[in-house]
């Protein structure tokens, strides 16, 4: 394969990759708490000699943008979405993970979960535990929650809603689940408005824009394999014709 050849292959492969990341985001515009990716590419240039340079390009990383979400009301006292930098900290089978999506309930335990019925941890890293006589609830900006219990005259604590960040966003990696994971020591978000109670933090991605991209890189993707198959095309003609010449 010639050099332009592998010029344009290397720009179809960077091109599909983009493909898999918009159309990703995407797929996760209604996932609550959901950061659309972003792709970085690079060029590397080589120089078979001093008067001639070649430039491919490839991608070399992916990014999340971190660019907070609209906050919608949803009513349910347990949902909670988190205003400026944070995570909910939450128990899975392999360890605590992060998370922003708030969308939460108890199990049968009473147990403060995720939808997908993972624990939801306090500062102090424990479960959260609501007793089925408690009625009210509420949960503060700072994470506190009260309620009241049973006939008693005061209102109870049962606890505080863990919220940590970390100094690097870029390095907290997608799982699972709406789950992210890393292997940062998390610090606590301490603040008296960290916490809105009844909504949630939506996807920051916007579908048309997404869309959009996506159409381009797909339309950038065939003009590419119309121009490498257009150089096949010539080379092939200019092999019959020394073939024939030849002979």
């Amino acid at each position: 394969m010639d050099t332009t050849s592998l010029v344009l292959l290397s720009n179809q492969m960077a091109l599909l990759r983009s493909v898999d990341v918009i159309s990703n985001n995407i797929a996760n515009s209604s996932t609550t708490g959901f950061k659309r990716e972003g792709i970085q590419f690079e060029t590397w240039m080589s120089r078979p000699t001093s008067k001639q340079s070649t430039s491919f390009v490839f991608d070399k990383a992916t990014y999340r943008d971190m660019t907070p979400g609209t906050i919608s009301t949803t009513g349910n006292p347990l949902d909670l979405a988190i205003q400026g930098k944070g995570y909910f900290q939450i128990q899975t089978p392999t360890g605590v993970q992060y998370t922003r999506d708030g969308a939460f309930r108890t199990d049968d335990q009473g147990q403060i979960v995720t939808s997908s019925g993972m624990p939801v941890l306090s500062d102090g890293g424990q479960p959260l535990v609501l007793p089925a006589i408690a009625t009210d609830v509420t949960i503060a900006g700072d994470g506190f929650i009260t309620a009241q219990v049973g006939t008693s005259p005061t209102r109870a604590q049962l606890g505080k809603i863990g919220v940590v960040q970390f100094d690097n966003d870029e390095a907290v990696t997608p799982t699972n689940n709406g789950l992210l994971t890393t292997t940062q020591a998390p610090q606590p978000v301490v603040g008296s408005n960290v916490l809105v109670q009844g909504a949630v933090e939506e996807s920051n991605v916007k579908p048309v824009l997404e869309i959009t991209d996506l159409i381009r890189m797909q339309r950038a993707y065939e003009q590419a394999s119309n121009l490498i198959g257009q150089k096949n095309t010539q080379m092939s003609d200019a092999i019959d014709k020394l073939s024939s010449v030849s002979s």
